[in-house]
């Protein structure tokens, strides 16, 4: 504990995404110099709010917090810990800190792709995201999303079905219930991957978090691809971070090239992003150098899919040379981990089970208030027991 308690204390002092925490490590080489520095008001590049935090916080603080972390399974990470991962060090201001419930020590030494985009996807996008994430998990990459509803709920959620690594990367405090009753998703992700914060325990998910925390989704992976997003979505920040980090971005051609939901997307595609028709088109850029990770059959073959709704394809055209997408069998049905799921999640496999239902009529044969149902058909979302299909209809 030694050394991680200055490092805490730093980051009560100046908070997550201050450059100025390597400046100073940089400057007088060593976490705990810069404490004492700091302490006896000798480093005069602090501001006055900055100041005012060195004075009110205390050393003891630091060490309440490293024992509540390992009471609650939450490993610290700091930028000199090994298990750090080298991608994330080498971006513009890492994270001097990271929270982390399971593993990030593989980061380095696998395909991981980062997934992103709205938090309400159109039918198309849905389809396009669980069938490109589905098969990039199939095939051994790694996929990391922000935790979120829409695409990172399908992103992890695929990744858990295929029994395959996830990172999900908060915009909060690792203990925050957000969103609302997912304590239980987290050590699910977490057993499958790992579940990241740079955030201090408690942080609250306040709307200048997320930004902040997209430059760690994009500089954890070796590419970002983008799923539907407009002018103003978020998910653009990520991509934007992804080239500046020097990272490959991929997107996905819109349904509509005159529909404002794929606005963004098209702007990226259209400045040199690279297209992605399937999950080989992310496969080829990294199968050379990863071929001993992945576990494609035949990466070279050919691929594709017939959107259902689109106007850039012709649908009413059918073509044999075509493999469709493979639906999945009755057989899932085998492996849900009913000990995993609380009382309400179980009742509704069980009813999803027989067939496809919509959320409302959940509500009404559970006698469930509609938040409740939504909340926990998210939760069995992200892991990968059920999915969404257009007008808020579900199904295992």
């Amino acid at each position: 504990m030694s050394d991680l308690k200055y490092w805490i204390w730093l980051l009560q002092v100046l908070g997550s995404h201050n450059i100025k925490s390597m400046q100073l490590i940089d400057k007088y080489g060593d976490v705990e110099e810069v404490y004492h520095v700091i302490k006896d008001g000798k480093e005069k590049s602090l501001s006055k709010t900055e100041q005012k935090n060195a004075k009110k916080v205390r050393i003891e603080q630091s060490e309440k917090i490293i024992e509540q972390c390992e009471r609650t399974g939450v490993d610290i990470i700091t930028i000199e810990d090994e298990k750090y991962p080298n991608r994330l060090k080498g971006i513009y201001n890492p994270p001097i800190v990271l929270f982390c419930m399971g593993d990030i020590s593989f980061i380095d030494n696998e395909v991981t792709i980062t997934v992103v985009g709205t938090r309400k996807p159109s039918h198309y996008s849905l389809q396009v995201a669980r069938e490109i994430c589905g098969n990039l998990a199939n095939i051994g990459a790694v996929l990391v999303s922000g935790f979120a509803l829409g695409i990172d709920s399908v992103a992890h959620g695929e990744a858990l079905s295929h029994r395959e690594k996830t990172v999900a990367v908060l915009g909060c405090g690792i203990d925050y219930d957000y969103p609302s009753s997912n304590t239980k998703l987290k050590r699910i992700i977490a057993k499958n991957g790992a579940v990241i914060s740079e955030f201090l325990p408690g942080t609250p998910p306040l709307g200048a978090n997320f930004p902040q925390r997209n430059r760690i989704l994009s500089g954890l992976s070796l590419g970002t691809l983008v799923i539907e997003a407009h002018k103003r979505s978020g998910a653009l920040i990520t991509a934007e971070l992804s080239i500046q980090q020097g990272r490959d971005l991929f997107c996905i051609p819109p349904a509509d090239l005159f529909d404002s939901r794929y606005s963004g997307v098209i702007r990226f595609l259209r400045d040199g992003a690279i297209p992605v028709f399937s999950h080989l088109d992310i496969l080829y850029e990294y199968y050379e150098n990863f071929s001993h990770k992945l576990t494609a059959s035949n990466p070279y073959s050919d691929y594709s899919i017939t959107p259902q709704e689109s106007s850039v394809f012709n649908t009413s055209e059918k073509s044999s040379s075509k493999r469709k997408p493979k639906k999945k069998t009755a057989g899932v049905k085998k492996d849900i981990p009913y000990n995993d799921l609380d009382e309400d999640q179980t009742r509704i496999v069980k009813l999803l089970s027989d067939r496809s239902y919509l959320a409302d009529e959940l509500s009404v044969m559970l006698e469930m208030p509609i938040d409740m149902v939504l909340t926990a058909m998210t939760e069995l979302e992200i892991m990968g027991i059920v999915k969404a299909e257009s007008g808020q209809r579900y199904s295992i």
